[in-house]
């Protein structure tokens, strides 16, 4: 059997191109990132293990046209098409997969992603997908699945995989019941980096200082915490699952000794705390990894790494740390479920920089709740910690309510949404009532990103030079270059709707 892992490219009307994978809340960029999806990577890994022939398929990093990358899957006449989808992208898939239904009438399609999980229906009623996973879990689902739909041509009739939904053979739409809840995650393989192409997602990605740089496979399946309520790692669907230490450790010592890799970063939802992260860090010292000249970057959460686990971290080499910061003030905090007090952010923020990491903060704006003075608090507080070097780099995003998680759900029942077009989700634009002009929103934006160009915070990272620490000088001379492209870009995505 011939098994397609596929993301067709996906450009808007301006030619910039959709980031789809990994489940990432889709935006359109000129200048792209390319974003290995580790799950599916693992998913195709495993199939191959299995002896089945496995096509990596990712038009984006691999540069082709619509037009290219469909001739050259129904040239290659897969069995079955895995693809990944998200809210604004959905009338796009569906479009798409009826279209390769009619070149190719035989294939199975089966569509994953947040959106299609939690309304499975939808997808079948609006397009010709045969099946629909229920589950983030898409490596250990097809590691069943497809050795069933190879061996059954009946499938229809009865399928025992939990966490699927499809049609039987009279059109009736089954469920097969929810995913198992937690699986052993040793059980799925490292990513094999040659099949997926890996060198194409090791360059356009601005989490890399040093390139080559790569994903590792994540030591933590969904999120630990799954309580945010504007993030997918959230719901009764979901749970966290967790990689040995020892496992993982082996994988990044393969990465750096066998293929020279430089940077590391692990994009797990929240990755270890605690005992944990003191094993790891002091894994990679016991191997000496942390002498080979590769950095190494997590998410993570506030309060959730105390000041010994960093000092260990940061003698380990490791470097990007990206945060959640979201808002300025308590009561978003709390309306988001964000589980951590302001009071602490400059704490886990001085320690991090103490021990030479340079912390990456992610905002949002645009909440339907959101006033004129809780933006500008948000907006202050990001500029007090930027311009005191306790922060290096930082990532805007509109608040966009995406695959009926609770903050959409919630946006829905209060009457908020401004729109039903999925096409509208795509974090361009506001699509939510506010108290204030969505101007101000935008121009919040502008301002924050412009704190890169900003003489204040370039006069901190010459100051960091005295320290003489390499990070701090290729930060400014290097991965400064790289990033004024990417900063103005996501200035022009989220205020280019400013009247």
């Amino acid at each position: 059997m011939k098994v397609a892992i596929s993301y067709p490219p996906i450009l808007n009307t301006l030619g910039q191109k959709a980031m789809v994978s990994q489940n990432r809340n889709v935006q359109y960029f000129k200048t792209p990132t390319y974003l290995l999806p580790v799950i599916q990577a693992q998913a195709a890994t495993w199939l191959k293990q299995l002896g089945y022939d496995v096509y990596w398929d990712d038009g984006n990093s691999q540069l082709k046209t619509y037009e290219n990358w469909l001739q050259d899957l129904v040239n290659w006449k897969p069995d079955v098409v895995v693809f990944e989808s998200t809210t604004p992208v959905m009338n796009f898939y569906w479009k798409t997969v009826n279209e390769l239904k009619t070149r190719l009438p035989s294939v199975t399609i089966i569509m994953t992603g947040y959106h299609s999980m939690r309304k499975p229906a939808e997808t079948l009623e609006k397009s010709k997908t045969d099946i629909v996973l229920r589950s983030n879990h898409i490596d250990f689902v097809l590691a069943k699945l497809i050795p069933w739909l190879d061996e059954h041509s009946d499938w229809h009739v009865n399928c025992p995989i939990e966490g699927l939904t499809f049609r039987d053979d009279a059109g009736a739409i089954k469920y097969t019941g929810n995913f198992k809840q937690v699986e052993a995650l040793e059980k799925s393989p490292d990513v094999d980096r040659d099949l997926v192409q890996w060198k194409n997602y090791a360059y356009e990605n601005g989490n890399y200082l040093q390139t080559p740089g790569t994903y590792a496979t994540s030591v933590i399946r969904d999120c630990m915490f799954g309580k945010c309520t504007f993030c997918r790692y959230n719901g009764p669907d979901l749970t966290f699952s967790m990689r040995p230490v020892q496992q993982s450790l082996d994988e990044y010592q393969r990465l750096i000794e066998d293929y020279k890799v430089r940077e590391i970063f692990d994009d797990s939802g929240v990755w270890y705390r605690g005992k944990e992260a003191r094993e790891f860090a002091k894994g990679i010292i016991d191997r000496g990894l942390h002498k080979k000249g590769c950095y190494f970057g997590i998410n993570t959460r506030f309060e959730y790494l105390d000041e010994e686990t960093l000092r260990l971290m940061g003698k380990a080499n490791f470097r990007f740390i990206l945060l959640g910061l979201e808002a300025a003030d308590e009561e978003t905090l709390l309306r988001l479920k964000k589980g951590y007090q302001l009071q602490y952010v400059e704490r886990a923020l001085t320690w991090m920089t103490k021990y030479g990491m340079h912390p990456h903060l992610t905002i949002m704006v645009g909440y339907y709740w959101q006033t004129q003075e809780q933006l500008d608090r948000t907006v202050e507080l990001v500029k007090s910690l930027m311009f005191r070097g306790l922060a290096r780099t930082l990532q805007v995003t509109l608040c966009t309510p995406l695959d009926y998680t609770p903050y959409h759900q919630e946006c829905i029942e209060k009457g908020v949404l401004l729109t039903d077009n999925y096409d509208d989700f795509d974090m361009s634009k506001l699509i939510v009532k506010t108290p204030i002009h969505h101007d101000q929103y935008y121009e919040a934006v502008r301002k924050m990103y412009s704190i890169a160009f900003d003489p204040r915070f370039v006069g901190r990272q010459m100051i960091n030079l005295t320290s003489f620490d390499k990070k701090d000088w290729q930060f400014l001379f290097t991965y400064g270059f790289r990033a004024v492209r990417r900063v103005r870009n996501h200035i022009f995505n989220l205020t280019r709707g400013l009247s």
